[in-house]
């Protein structure tokens, strides 16, 4: 049986064409009535029609044909498991006809933050591929605002003090992308310059509660400059008339792009130029790129099926970045994308437990599964090798070429692949299938060979027998105009490369990082690559990808944590905050998964880390200045952070001061929005109390915008006395509370799973931040023993990942835990 067949789908028998939808939420009862009225075709001759509905109730069935004959349902089953209601009418439709069926039906309002599916909203054809027209109406409370996907186009007095509100018909679109918001809301808006819009100009709007619009500025912004800046990239203007983004106070995931109505998290569309910390102004950047992104390449165009999600996800991650690019150039985005982006896909992607980009999904349950690094961030790190490799601008033709074959339709990996050989004259399918298709990245060494790369350790004979299409990208520093080096790929699984007199003096693959693999050196061409980087011969990115692979490397045991160590001590003069935010989270993973052992061993990795950023601490300070470089605001707030977390005196001394005199004195110039989340921490992690932890809720509970509140709720978090761990084990992040916050899960699961079971991505997180820093055998049985009779379906995937990364960090911590000792001891931490 093929993955086609095994798919849970709907009969072909009807197809709609047309929805005339009308919605009455009850905002009190958290209900909702409907009736819905939907045009079909009929393929086969039948008297049976199925459509998805979950937590839908229909009252009333009728069918009515083209010439007007009438007859209502004389059954109506539902598949819960399954999300179907099947419809049985008297008499048979024959093919090739058309009929329209009417429909009554009454829903509930999820109170769960999960991300409403329109099969929760209304019956339908709840599959990417099968699309359809919408007109809808919604009938509200008069004082309320009503908003869905197109703009109104009439808006008329009801009795009770309700209206009803109605909006022109969508462009033909899949279900998952309506949206239906009702709130007590305001707006700023602008419009964009309609140049590469045909000219006419797109009217944008950012919605938040009353009070709060005002914060969408920055986003309402960006939003209108990535619209143009989209059409013009794309080469088709946007077809909607207006393009409204909302912040929702309690959303499930950062944003979700429905055509022409984009919801977003507050944090992650709000942003206050006075109170809020400068990494919510970058997030916002991004994650608004994105979403718009997606109103071509994911609402125009779509996937057939969800085993192509990432073909919409991975592309709509690279060319956020890329839009971010274009509009703040000095913020380096590139590199920040391959130390977080890039370096969380590969992670995920090294454990067993993974998956294929192009992974295949059959049950419902399995969708929001693969909502994951995989998808988004190794998707995106393939696209942009391949982008790195055709050369932009033929990529971004060969884009163009696909999204116009396929406007309001659908497509597969087959035909972007397709489009681009088209516009380049390489037959990209051939080398991209496997990246797509199978699962694993791949590790080179020069002599140059590949195998799959595996946090565990190296893999099996029947888990490596892909030979991938691997862009060497070799930067010969001086020499690198001597060839084509930087052309060359490998193709098979081993291969010998001459390179040219004097270039073993300094050699790098994966110049930019651009491939997606890591680069395993030998010990001794990594020290050179280390007095590499103090010569200043290594740029940025390549200097952030040097230490993730040595980290990566490291942790499955084909390096030696030592040798991560001696080249994190050559970055003792770096500049960077990005490097460093790559350096912080090498130290940062390596105390985690050493928190158990001995303390003279702890404290001498402490050491080591107040080393390296000793000099910067006096160098940076605690102030912001005003119009500073975006950068160095970035570092100092790091530098603060690594520091409290090293145990620097001086900066816990004054982090104290400061946080007395905002909390106690109302000084807000005490703790500039940037630090405040690192003071969070350093207060509660160095012996503050029931006071301290106290004003942090009070400031969590006024604060007047949502990125300082998520800011105070994270450092509630390092709490660390026993009884204010209990008060916020849900949130928690601390060391100490790693193992209460397990038995608070274990002790609390069936809370947990009533309360966070429909929001798929919360309760992912749930499963994950309670187990995944584990690292003994002990706890993996405790782990296995505790699900062995719980049902897991809707959390497979991230469980096996979980117990798959303690088995990896117990691997290290017994391979190497002599190893990092001695080292420490020779260097002079011990």
């Amino acid at each position: 049986m093929t993955d086609t067949e095994k798919r849970q789908i709907l009969p072909t028998n009807v197809r709609p064409t047309h929805y005339d939808l009308t919605l009455t939420p009850d905002l009190e009862s958290f209900t909702f009535k409907g009736t819905e009225v939907v045009n079909l075709n009929i393929n086969q001759n039948t008297n049976i029609i199925s459509l998805n509905a979950n937590e839908i109730q229909v009252n009333s069935a009728k069918l009515s044909n083209i010439s007007g004959q009438c007859q209502n349902s004389v059954d109506i089953y539902y598949d819960i498991q399954k999300q179907i209601v099947t419809l049985t009418f008297p008499k048979e439709l024959p093919a090739g006809s058309k009929a329209t069926l009417h429909l009554e039906f009454t829903g509930i309002l999820n109170d769960k933050m999960a991300a409403t599916s329109a099969r929760r909203a209304f019956p339908s054809w709840d599959e990417p591929a099968i699309k359809a027209t919408f007109d809808i109406t919604l009938i509200v409370p008069s004082d309320l605002t009503a908003l869905s996907n197109m703009n109104v186009i009439s808006e008329t007095s009801l009795e009770d003090g309700k209206k009803k509100v109605k909006f022109a018909t969508t462009p033909i679109m899949s279900t998952y992308l309506i949206a239906l918001v009702v709130g007590d809301l305001a707006y700023v808006e602008t419009s964009t310059t309609g140049i590469h819009n045909g000219g006419k100009p797109v009217l944008v709007r950012v919605y938040a509660t009353k009070g709060s619009e005002q914060l969408g500025q920055f986003a309402l912004n960006i939003g209108a400059n990535a619209l143009e800046y989209f059409a013009e990239v794309f080469g088709i203007p946007y077809p909607l008339q207006k393009c409204d983004m909302i912040g929702i106070p309690d959303f499930e995931g950062g944003a979700m792009e429905n055509w022409g109505l984009v919801t977003f998290r507050t944090a992650s569309i709000l942003f206050d130029p006075k109170a809020s910390d400068a990494k919510f102004k970058e997030h916002i950047a991004y994650i608004v790129s994105h979403e718009l992104a997606h109103q071509w390449f994911g609402n125009l165009v779509t996937m057939k099926w969800w085993d192509n999600l990432w073909l919409k996800e991975g592309f709509a991650t690279w060319i956020g970045y890329f839009a971010v690019d274009k509009f703040f150039p000095d913020w380096d985005i590139w590199t920040q994308f391959v130390t977080n982006t890039f370096q969380n896909g590969l992670q995920l992607d090294s454990l067993r437990s993974s998956h294929p980009i192009e992974v295949p999904v059959n049950d419902p349950s399995e969708i929001h599964q693969i909502f994951d690094a995989i998808s988004y961030n190794k998707g995106a790190s393939v696209i942009r090798m391949l982008s790195s490799f055709l050369g932009e601008d033929i990529f971004l033709a060969g884009i163009r070429r696909y999204l116009k074959s396929h406007e309001y339709s659908n497509a597969i990996n087959d035909d972007l692949w397709k489009a681009l050989t088209e516009e380049s004259g390489i037959d990209v399918g051939e080398f991209m299938s496997n990246w797509t298709k199978v699962v694993g990245v791949c590790h080179d060494t020069l002599h140059i060979c590949q195998s799959r790369f595996l946090s565990t350790g190296k893999p099996n004979l029947d888990e490596d027998k892909t030979n991938w299409w691997v862009p060497l990208g070799i930067d010969l520093g001086p020499l690198s105009s001597n060839g084509d080096f930087g052309s060359k790929v490998l193709t098979t699984k081993e291969s010998e490369l001459k390179l040219p007199h004097g270039a073993f003096e300094f050699y790098k693959l994966n110049s930019h990082v651009t491939g997606v693999y890591r680069v395993n050196y030998t010990p001794e061409r990594l020290v050179k690559l280390g007095h590499a980087v103090k010569k200043g011969l290594l740029n940025t990115t390549d200097r952030v990808g040097l230490i993730a692979d040595a980290g990566a490397l490291a942790v499955s045991g084909y390096a030696k944590t030592s040798g991560l160590l001696s080249l994190i001590n050559e970055f003792d003069c770096e500049e960077k905050s990005i490097v460093w935010m790559q350096i912080n989270s090498q130290i940062t993973n390596l105390l985690s998964v050493w928190f158990e052992q001995p303390e003279h061993v702890y404290q001498g990795l402490l050491k080591f880390q107040r080393h390296l950023i000793s000099k910067f601490i006096s160098k940076l300070g605690w102030e912001y200045p005003e119009n500073e470089d975006f950068l160095i605001t970035m570092l100092r707030t790091l530098v603060i952070k690594m520091a409290g977390r090293a145990k620097v005196p001086e900066v816990i001394k004054e982090a104290f001061r400061r946080f007395e005199l905002f909390t106690k004195n109302n000084d807000k110039s005490a703790l500039h929005p940037n630090i405040r989340g690192a003071v969070y921490e350093i207060v509660l992690c160095n012996g503050g109390g029931v006071n301290e932890f106290d004003a942090i809720l009070k400031i969590y509970r006024e604060a007047n915008t949502e990125d300082q509140r998520l800011v105070a709720l994270n450092g509630l978090g390092f709490a660390q006395q026993e009884d204010l761990i209990k008060r916020v084990l849900e949130f928690s992040t601390s060391e100490e509370a790693r193992r209460p916050l397990w038995n608070f899960v274990k002790e609390n699961w069936e809370t947990l799973h009533d309360r966070y079971a429909k929001s798929n991505y919360m309760f992912r997180s749930i499963i994950k931040f309670s187990i995944n820093s584990f690292s003994s055998e002990s706890d993996i049985k405790d782990i296995e023993e505790f699900f062995s009779n719980k049902n897991t379906k809707e959390i497979s995937k991230p469980l096996q990942q979980s117990l798959e990364n303690i088995r990896v960090n117990t691997a290290w911590l017994t391979r190497d835990k002599m190893d990092v000792e001695n080292w420490l001891r020779i260097n002079g931490y011990l």
